[in-house]
């Protein structure tokens, strides 16, 4: 092999230990920050015996918490999984707003099996994931 070729080779090797790099630190980004600590380690109104990550990791199979900055600026923490809602078994996918660089956070959007979810649909919901949790507690006492 030429001097030429190993230059080459070279390249590519730290080309791809690069790339493998930025990727490793994006997910990291996606999936770990201060944002999602702050809604897991918070409490929805009406519910503070429990935190969020208490109840929606017992309530939901296969949790899957990610981070982004919405196009307003918002600071969105989106929560996904399998759960039962109004009897039937689905994906659902939570929102939450984080205000600013606070520790308040309130529900933002929901779907259910890709349908966008109104209020009282949200609400019946959440009470779900709260009566999970309470039940599971009755379970291990």
């Amino acid at each position: 092999m030429s001097l030429g070729n190993h230059f080459r080779v070279f390249m590519c090797v730290v080309f791809m230990g690069v790339l493998v790099g930025y990727v490793y630190t994006a997910k990291k980004d996606v999936t770990d920050n201060v944002y999602i600590d702050t809604v897991k380690g918070g409490h929805l109104t009406g519910f503070s015996e429990v935190t969020v990550r208490d109840a929606f990791n017992h309530a939901l199979t296969e949790p899957y918490w990610r981070y982004y900055k919405a196009k307003t600026g918002q600071h969105v923490v989106e929560l996904s999984g399998g759960i039962s809602h109004s009897g039937e078994k689905g994906r659902a996918v939570i929102q939450f707003i984080v205000e600013g660089e606070s520790t308040v956070f309130t529900l933002g959007a929901m779907k259910f099996n890709e349908v966008v979810q109104d209020v009282e649909q949200k609400w019946t919901l959440i009470g779900n994931v709260y009566d999970t949790w309470h039940a599971r507690q009755l379970v291990y006492q």
